[in-house]
């Protein structure tokens, strides 16, 4: 009985060699970390050189540090880079998609804001989110203003002085205020600022081998996005960068090939698919000398 998906993927393959076979093709589909940029980069430093790579990735976000080490290897060794988004590419893998020339997003692809993930004093493996003490101080300031102003405008009803119902309102505002600043560490807010400025810096640093960002873009993905899991899909994601198309038809098929390792994040090592040669050739058996290593699918064993 032939191997349906064996064939397939060899198929989808081959057809993005057919299309540009000039470049790399690169399938990641795990949490961004430090050890993902190790195994990046000693896999890809074994590889003859090309100078174009597509990236298909597929992430939930993870470590800054480490999604600005694996986009400027990708930058250190290819000319030119490509991401394409089937499916999830949140938080730090938006750091890859800023340093990308293009952006290849599908009908389900999805970025995300630049809201670093901040660890909970109090909590083992509870995370925060770097916009959580900001948008609390945004609230509480919004509120006491608010309040001022409404009690400064009904004592002033009453034909008092301006300035007795400023002090008024000032008074009673700030005994409003006062509390609830008071539940908020400057120590942990020192932490949010920091995490925040780390996402801005290294996203100068990494839109500067491209300039695919939109002015004002990065302080939108940094600081003016609600929620962690926010989507920027495909029209949004236009309004942020220059470069944005949907997936081309050979990586569409790629993608629906591969789709139960690209619709969610997984915990495969990169993997480069490359062209798997016939079993002969010329009426020559293939003498096993090619490494097929990078030709199996992410996920897929031989066992």
């Amino acid at each position: 009985m032939p191997d349906t998906f064996a064939d397939d993927f060899k198929a989808a393959v081959d057809g993005l060699h057919a299309a540009d076979a000039h470049s790399d093709y690169l399938v990641i589909s795990t949490g961004i970390s430090r050890g993902l940029h190790r195994d990046l980069s000693t896999l890809v430093c074994k590889r003859p050189p090309k100078d174009a790579v597509t990236v298909f990735l597929t992430t939930d976000g993870g470590d800054p540090n480490g999604g600005y080490r694996v986009a400027r290897c990708l930058r250190h060794h290819y000319k030119k880079v490509r991401l394409a988004v089937p499916s999830y590419c949140k938080s730090a893998g938006t750091l890859i998609a800023i340093a990308a020339d293009e952006l290849g997003i599908g009908d389900l692809g999805e970025l995300g804001p630049l809201d670093i993930q901040v660890r909970k004093g109090s909590e083992l493996q509870e995370q925060s989110s770097g916009l959580d003490i900001m948008q609390a101080l945004q609230a509480v300031t919004s509120y006491t203003q608010d309040a001022f102003h409404r009690l400064l405008v009904g004592t002033r009803s009453l034909g008092l002085s301006t300035k007795i119902c400023a002090e008024f309102a000032a008074t009673v505002a700030a005994g409003v205020a006062a509390p609830l600043l008071a539940q908020i560490d400057p120590i942990r807010l020192g932490e949010m600022q920091r995490a925040t400025r780390i996402a801005y810096e290294y996203g100068t640093r990494l839109d500067a081998y491209t300039k695919n960002l939109k002015p004002g873009a990065l302080e939108r993905l940094v600081g003016e996005y609600p929620a962690h899991g926010f989507v920027i899909d495909r029209k949004e994601a236009k309004e942020l960068f220059h470069r944005v198309s949907n997936l081309t038809p050979q990586e569409a098929k790629l993608c629906d090939v591969l789709w139960h390792c690209v619709v969610n994040q997984g915990d495969f090592a990169p993997t480069f698919l490359d062209q798997t040669p016939d079993q002969t050739t010329n009426g020559t058996e293939d003498d096993g000398t090619h490494d097929q290593g990078n030709a199996e699918a992410p996920g897929q064993t031989d066992g």
